[in-house]
């Protein structure tokens, strides 16, 4: 359009009056009616700036002398719309000046009807190029129109001045045929084809959509008077359903002619060169399927119905395809197809042009045959059909990639059982595709001793088993698809299935014969190492990693660096001084610091010792929080404080005291601004050490001494911690020696190079030829660089360690992982491969001790028990690489895992997230992945601040998932039932009761939820989750009608682990017992039992560790059970009272190894130990007793290795046969008082003197009330 015809606009609109008007004097006005008044002359507006927008076309439509009407009446409307401003009162002159406009919009209406005949205007477009309406005019024009006309169907309210009377469906029915046309605007708009039919067809729908909003606007009122049209609404309905008929559809020959035009040349330029290379994000987002859908939806009611008849069975293959091709294509990026974008548009257009066509049929005899028909449209229908399902076919496939080539080995095990249980739950489903399924079942389950060999594979020599190891999990995981796409989704057509399942079978066939193939003489030896693998790889003890450093074990070199740094924290200045420690990552910034800050000399020095650890991404709240809880304890009125309440209180507690802080690894100086106030120099020696790679973060925070810089290791330090790492405390072997040195010189002097290194060599056969290839495989020098041992590292490992590993790279930097959740996780995400006769749990864990190991993970926290690994981390050089590889693979994607990340540098195609997973740290971020990320398989949200919102309104779309972990820290305010798949479910649960419908997620294997307060009501069909391996629910749950429900629901053989439970009698507890057969570690409450009982509870035999306590209303009540657990290995006591018969229970546990008496109170204040009890009692921890007097027979306790006291301010002393108990090891007393620091200290003479115990120590953490300011708050003897 030439801009001369909208001069009046740039002046301003009458539109932007109203504005004005409600943004100046909106608040003077009556808010109800006058607001309503101004949305009614919008929407007028909006109508009559139609006619301007089609003046271009005003020859072809004779709307001449109509539209020169519209521009008189806006120059009018704004004259009199200024008319408010010139009063001082403007709402006295509001209506008057309303009314006025509205006449005149009402006398142009009348005007514009008499000029206006519909039936007679012509909407052929001439070859008048003049004013040619463009693709972008005649899109943005039907957007306007479809836009005033949607918002006019809206309104409900019969009162309203935009309601709409009876023609509101007709308008609906326009609405839907725009929006249709629009498509096929947007379809043809990005092809190039011949200017005549592209002209011809742009100005018809520019045309066509005018005259919709034209007649609507006609037969609406424009005084708010619904008796001031003169048209029927009968009247109006014909006059819009000819605007459909005559006009829209492709009904009447000279509009089937428009559309067949501009599709015969849009094929031909597809198939010239003037076909253009198509850049938009999805080449069938258009939407123009849908329209040739419709349109082929209607067809049968637009033809006679006998003619059509003929065709319905191939119409019917049509639609099918039609809509299929439309779901597929929706989200389809060009970016992956391998097939050519110019063949998916000829489908697209033969389809169009052919279903047009069928509209000719109208004119044909009633005993037409199909033949007739194909030679007189020069169409044959069933030829047409075959490509397009071809297509099909292949786009189905095409939008299923598995880009993943890292895989769990236990996925074949998860599969075949859910074909078990979707076969019978989904048996009508499934029939067409039964014969296939039991094929496919037959077939997978002959390979999983092969898998199983692959999994044992130690030393990579055979890489052929790895790769057919990956094509057969990707066919697991395309069987999955194609079921759910069969029984759920019902997104795919059924022989679209079939076909797919058929060439699964092929494949699978093609995989087998590849295995047999595989020399004899490999696997044999494949079969060998299974033999001597499977009962040490894969389930290790805990004292084949006694060797295995955690934070603060020895560590090897830096001696005169740990010798300054001694006495930096020990000497001189009085002022407080932040030593900081900097260097590059892997020199062992951290082991260094956390050597010093557990050094005994050190620790014996300072009256508080805290520490927290920064990284990159921080919360200031959660850094202050860590600093109070090792500075005082837990307390939980912290979590109600805010950051502010808590810096003070930081900072009052620290203030009298000399301290130590350790902060580690800060990465800006922000956050030493953030901590710094809180630390008050008192002069007394107070330190802090601080741990950064960045050198100006260091000097920025250097108060008195300067930033020390960590060296490189020297090679004879490199040589002695490779030494250490790889042989222990034996000597190297000297035949390894001179390669050995030569290896660790290659190291290039940094350390986690070193240890790194020292995994790959400890796991080789110890020979001299195998370490000699590894010398030859590192170049003269890796400069300092630990990424190509990492690389090295990652290579070197099984097959079956390899997602284990990168798995770690869903978790925060400097996190310490929980290893319990950790195992959890890998068993519900398929890493772990079942073994006949051994516990998954089990076999989790000897695949953590074996990347411990390699040293690629290292040891936070080991169990009193048992020495097992309870908490590990990862380090930051490690885990940037498992985030790196795991995004390379397709394993692991972090959407926006830090601050400084560029978010669009983390959005791919989600087809490269297919079957993999998900990290997030934003709900908002997910809650806008969740539409494209429908095939995911894990959901992985990691922050420390809590959130709440709603899951069903994002995790629906994620249908394949099998692993939410929310992490406690989101809220969520429903079930997700539809989740199928799902096997590990977490999250903060903030309603009262769980629906039964849980149950509907049968394959659950892990539920945890953390309720908002009070207790937490389970439905009865939690108990027919036959796969529930882990229940935790808290703070305490119970089971909806428990007694009549349990006695004849199924057994929970798989459930090892329940948490929480309450209990209300010992009847309930022995029921829900006795459907736990399997369960190990139970943590429950019990209430109502009178201090009188004491019955018998049989615990399952299989249970090693217990936590019991009463609710919080009932606690110091008596101890209500006598346990009877055989293999009870672990037993915590809270807030009971313990008499000698209680306690005489528990002693005559004969496989108790911990005992931990957490707040109880002992009968008449003192506690009795007779000879024999606690024979096999390893650790006894008391907290908060209440007692004054222990005696303990001279027999008692014979095996115990560590005694710890906590808080029994009341305790007269420690009894001294302690001192006579070989086996024990350490004493550690907190806040208790004189008398019993007295005893400790004379245990440790007794063990250390008469008995030259030398390893025998005692830590005594005095009472911060009993201290003054200037005595050692702590002694390590």
């Amino acid at each position: 359009m030439s801009s001369d015809k909208y001069m009046f606009v740039k002046k301003i609109h009458p539109l932007e009056c109203l504005q004005a008007i409600e943004r100046d004097w909106g608040f003077l006005l009556s808010p109800g009616i006058a607001m309503e008044e101004i949305k009614f002359l919008k929407r007028e507006f909006k109508f009559l700036d139609i006619f301007p927008r089609l003046q271009s076309f005003k020859y072809e439509c004779n709307m001449q002398d109509v539209t020169q009407e519209v521009p008189t009446l806006f120059d009018d409307v704004i004259v009199d719309l200024n008319e408010i401003y010139k009063y001082p009162y403007p709402k006295t002159k509001f209506d008057p000046l309303i009314s006025q406009v509205k006449n005149k919009i009402w006398i142009t209406k009348l005007d514009i009807r008499a000029k206006y005949s519909f039936q007679k205007t012509s909407l052929w477009p001439s070859a008048n190029k003049d004013g040619a309406a463009t693709s972008k005019i005649v899109l943005e024009f039907v957007d306007a129109v479809v836009e005033i006309l949607g918002d006019l169907v809206q309104t409900d309210d019969p009162s309203s001045l935009h309601y709409v009377p009876e023609p509101k469906d007709q308008i609906k029915e326009i609405l839907k045929e725009l929006k249709l046309l629009r498509f096929f605007v947007y379809f043809v708009s990005i092809k190039c084809i011949e200017p005549q039919s592209r002209h011809t067809f742009f100005s018809h729908v520019l045309i066509v959509a005018g005259h919709a909003a034209i007649v609507v606007w006609l037969y609406l009122p424009s005084r708010g008077d619904r008796n001031d049209q003169d048209l029927a609404p009968s009247e109006m309905n014909a006059m819009l359903s000819d605007l459909m008929q005559m006009k829209i559809k492709p009904i009447q020959p000279g509009i089937r002619k428009i559309y067949i035009d501009v599709l015969q040349d849009l094929k031909s330029a597809i198939q010239s060169e003037m076909h253009p290379n198509i850049q938009n994000k999805h080449a069938a987002d258009s939407g123009f399927v849908e329209t040739l859908a419709h349109d082929l939806v209607e067809l049968p009611t637009s033809s006679n119905a006998c003619q059509v008849f003929v065709l319905n069975d191939q119409m019917a293959i049509l639609q099918e395809i039609l809509s299929n091709l439309r779901g597929i294509l929706i989200h389809l990026p060009t970016v992956n197809l391998d097939f050519c974008l110019q063949d998916m548009d000829t489908v697209i257009v033969d389809a169009g042009f052919l279903i047009y066509s069928l509209y000719d049929i109208k004119g044909e005899k009633e005993d037409t045959m199909l033949e007739d028909i194909n030679r007189a449209l020069n169409l044959d229908l069933p030829s047409n059909i075959v490509p397009i399902k071809s297509m099909i076919y292949l786009i189905v496939r095409k939008a299923f990639p598995n880009l993943r080539r890292i895989h769990g080995l236990g996925y074949v095990d998860f599969l075949l059982n859910n074909l078990k249980e979707f076969q019978g739950r989904y048996a009508n489903s499934l029939a067409f595709i039964k014969n296939q399924l039991q094929i496919i079942q037959k077939e997978l389950e002959s390979l999983q001793p092969f898998l199983k060999a692959v999994a044992e594979e130690q030393h990579h020599k055979f890489k052929t088993l790895q790769v057919c190891a990956t094509q057969l999990i990707s066919k697991a995981y395309e069987v999955e698809y194609v079921v759910d796409a069969a029984c759920i989704s019902k997104e795919i057509p059924n022989w679209c299935l079939k076909l797919w399942l058929l060439d699964i079978i092929e494949e699978i066939t093609r995989i087998k014969a590849e295995v047999a193939e595989i020399p004899e003489k490999q696997m044999a030896e494949v079969d060998l190492v299974l033999h001597d693998t499977i009962d040490t790889s894969t389930v290790h003890t805990s004292s084949q990693l006694a060797r295995n450093q955690s934070i603060a074990d020895e560590i090897v070199g830096f001696g005169d660096v740990i010798q300054e740094l001694r006495r930096r924290l020990i000497k001189e200045p009085k002022q407080l001084d932040v030593i900081s420690i900097v260097g590059m990552p892997g020199l062992g910034k951290t082991t260094l610091a956390y050597k010093l800050y557990y050094d005994k000399s050190i620790i014996s020095h300072f009256d508080i010792r805290a520490q927290c650890c920064v990284s990159q991404v921080y919360t200031f709240r959660n850094l202050l929080l860590a600093i109070l809880c090792d500075a005082i304890g837990e307390d939980s009125k912290h979590k109600n404080k805010s950051t502010n309440e808590l810096a003070d209180e930081l900072r009052r507690t620290l203030l009298p005291k000399r301290y130590l802080i350790l902060v580690d690894d800060v990465w800006e100086a922000s956050a030493w601004d953030d901590l710094r106030p809180c630390f008050h120099d008192s002069k007394n020696g107070s330190r802090i050490i601080l741990t950064t790679r960045h050198f100006e973060v260091a000097n920025y925070a250097t108060s008195v001494s300067k930033a020390i810089p960590l060296r490189m290791f020297s090679d004879d330090e490199s040589w002695n911690l490779l030494e250490n790492k790889v042989f222990g405390e034996e000597s190297c072997p000297l035949p390894f020696e001179e390669v050995g040195k030569e290896i660790a010189k290659k190291c290039g002097g940094l350390p986690l190079s070193v240890v790194l290194m020292a995994g790959i060599l400890s796991k080789m056969e110890k020979k001299e030829e195998s370490w000699k290839e590894v010398a030859a495989t590192l170049s003269s020098h890796i400069h300092s660089d630990s990424k190509a041992i990492v690389e090295q590292s990652y290579q070197d490992l099984p097959f079956h360690l390899k997602p284990c590993f990168l798995y770690f790279g869903a978790f925060l930097e400097d996190k310490v992982i929980d290893v319990s959740k950790l195992t959890r996780l890998w068993i519900s995400e398929a890493f772990i491969l079942s073994y006949e006769g051994k516990n998954l749990e089990d076999i989790a864990a000897g695949y953590l001790e074996n990347l411990i190991g390699r040293n690629l993970v290292m040891i936070a926290e080991r169990a009193s028990l048992d020495g097992k690994v309870e908490a590990c981390r990862i380090h930051d050089v490690l885990l940037e690489f498992c985030k790196i590889r795991a995004t390379e693979e397709n394993f692991l994607q972090w959407i926006k895992w830090d601050q400084n990340a560029n978010p669009s540098s983390c959005i791919y195609s989600y087809k490269q997230h297919a079957h993999g997973r998900l990290a997030f740290s934003d709900v908002g971020t997910l809650e806008k992945w969740s539409s494209s990320c429908s095939l995911v398989g894990s959901i992985l949200f990691r922050k420390d601040t809590l959130l709440r919102f709603t899951i069903s309104r994002i995790f629906h779309n994620f249908k394949f998932l099998k692993v939410l972990d929310l992490e406690g820290t989101v809220n969520v305010d429903c079930f997700p039932i539809e989740l199928i798949y799902l096997r590990y479910f977490s999250a903060r649960y903030v309603l009262e009761s769980v629906p039964s419908s849980i149950v509907n997620l049968w394959n659950l294997e892990t539920l945890i939820l953390n309720g908002s307060g009070g207790k937490l009501s389970l439905p009865f069909t939690v108990w027919k989750m036959v796969k529930l391996r882990y229940l935790h629910a808290s703070p305490y749950f119970v089971i909806n009608n428990a007694e009549e429900s349990l006695e004849d629901s199924s057994e929970l053989y798989d459930l090892k682990s329940l948490s929480f439970p309450c209990f209300s009698c010992v009847g309930d507890a022995d029921l829900m017992l006795r459907k736990t057969p399997n369960l190990r570690e139970l943590t429950c409450r019990i209430k109502g039992v009178s201090r009188d009982q004491f019955p018998v509870l049989d615990f399952p035999p299989r249970l090693e560790t217990l936590h019991i306590h009463p609710t919080l209303a009932e606690s110091q009540c008596g101890y209500p059970v006598c346990i009877s657990a055989s293999n009870l290995k672990k037993l915590t006591v809270t807030l009971f009272r313990l008499g000698l018969q209680h306690l005489s229970n528990i002693a005559q546990l004969q496989n108790l190894r911990v005992l931990e008496l957490l707040s109880v109170k002992f009968d008449d204040g003192k506690w009795e130990v007779s000879n024999d009890e606690f024979t096999q009692l390893k650790v006894l921890k008391l907290l908060n007793g209440y007692f004054k007097d222990w005696t303990v027979a001279d027999d008692a306790f014979p095996n115990l290795e560590h005694l710890a006291l906590r808080q029994c301010f009341d305790l007269k002393e420690i009894p001294t046969c302690f001192g006579d108990i070989c086996s024990l090891k350490s004493i550690e007393v907190r806040e208790c008082n004189e008398f019993v620091d007295k005893s400790a200290r004379d245990i440790w003479e007794t063990q250390a003197e008469d008995y030259q115990n030398t390893d025998f120590e005692v830590f005594i953490h005095k009472s911060m009330a009993h201290k003054d300011n200037n005595s050692d708050y702590d002694d390590w003897l």
